[in-house]
């Protein structure tokens, strides 16, 4: 079989980043922050973003090293051997698809409340459905239509939540930013806690080094694309909770803060055109999930860890089909019965799992094969560690 070709740009790097990264996390999870560290959640964020940053640095060390798909899964396999590999493949996928099932369920809860279907589960379970089945139907017909697709969408939601973060700074009151932690019950309070609830909307970025094999000059696209995305949406985060906190006094009960907070300083237009931004965002990080997740599940399947059908592309579009359409199923399940907070905290610790293979693996590779990349961290093994 010829190999794929590399259709995916630096542009289209920089899309699946922000794609991968702004989801339905940012739209959902400032409540979460300012209940367990009240004024000092935007501090939250800069943390976890910081510490994000430091990893995206690894991930672009890593991926100068290798053209091949398979991001984290792959770096775990050259580094270590086949059977960490194994170990850390699965993780991997089990955290994609559950990130993947999460904002799915995310874009459900903003489309049922923008088509006026409140919280009825059968609404929710349709709004699934038909997402997925969609980005599946985009993704068997080319990987360049779905790049674009996401492309498109990536500006779109980035120029609406700075929009929001600029209008909604002329209506902060200052005495909102102080408001002590309030956690619910079962949640921790402080600062450590709060940056893990706000991990999952910081993560994704993993998901550029994925399709490698089908990006042009991957060692140069994929480690500028995902240090670019991670801080830039660190900085805007901090911006949005900012505004959050300081024109809606009931942030920490909100289930939709942002489309709360708009409503607040600008009315039931506000609200309306926020909550179809967090819609687009979150169909940004499915398309990206829909590209991605069946490229893992193509690798695993092509080093024999799965069976080998799933490795089979489309004689006519050139894309792994059955892998898509079996992604597809499972993500519609997930989506369909599990909320997006059940799936999100998951998903926090598999991720935690692949990055720490991925940081380790960098020191391994030094060890190993000192001129094997053509990027390299400065201050020795002090970033990895």
């Amino acid at each position: 079989m010829a190999g794929p070709k590399r259709e995916l740009t630096l542009l289209d790097c920089f899309g699946l980043g922000i794609n991968g990264i702004i989801g339905s996390g940012i739209f959902l999870l400032p409540a979460a922050l300012q209940r367990r560290a009240g004024g000092q959640s935007p501090l939250a964020w800069l943390a976890v973003g910081g510490l994000c940053t430091l990893i995206a640095l690894c991930f672009a060390e890593a991926s100068s090293r290798t053209d091949r798909s398979g991001g984290p899964y792959r770096y775990a396999v050259e580094a270590f051997g086949p059977l960490i590999g194994f170990a850390v493949g699965w993780i991997t996928m089990i955290s994609s698809l559950l990130g993947y099932a999460a904002v799915a369920r995310g874009f459900a809860e903003h489309a049922a409340f923008l088509v006026g279907g409140g919280e009825s589960l059968v609404t929710l379970i349709v709004c699934v459905v038909v997402l997925v089945a969609l980005l599946a139907l985009v993704n068997i017909i080319g990987l360049k239509p779905s790049a674009c697709t996401g492309d498109v969408i990536s500006v779109v939601k980035v120029l609406g939540l700075v929009a929001f973060a600029d209008l909604g700074l002329f209506h902060v009151r200052a005495a909102q930013l102080q408001k002590a932690p309030a956690p619910a019950t079962g949640e921790s309070p402080g600062l450590f806690a709060a940056a893990f609830a706000g991990l999952f909307a910081c993560t994704g970025f993993e998901y550029v080094p994925v399709p490698a094999g089908e990006t042009v000059n991957p060692k140069r696209a994929i480690g500028l694309a995902m240090c670019v995305s991670v801080i830039g949406a660190t900085l805007l985060y901090a911006l949005v909770q900012i505004v959050a906190m300081g024109t809606l006094p009931a942030l920490g009960s909100s289930t939709r803060p942002l489309v709360d907070a708009a409503r607040a300083f600008a009315g039931r237009g506000g609200a309306d055109a926020i909550a179809v931004v967090a819609s687009l965002s979150a169909l940004g990080f499915c398309s990206s999930s829909a590209m991605v997740v069946p490229r893992y599940v193509e690798t695993f399947a092509q080093d024999a860890f799965l069976p080998r059908i799933l490795e089979r592309r489309s004689a006519r579009f050139g894309t792994p089909v059955i892998a898509i359409v079996g992604v597809s199923i499972l993500t519609a399940i997930l989506g369909a019965t599990l909320d997006f907070d059940k799936l999100a905290d998951v998903s926090n610790v598999a991720v935690v799992a692949q990055y720490v293979a991925t940081c380790i693996s960098i020191l391994v590779w030094r060890t190993r094969d000192p001129g094997g990349s053509t990027f390299r961290l400065p201050l020795g093994p002090t970033i990895p560690l």
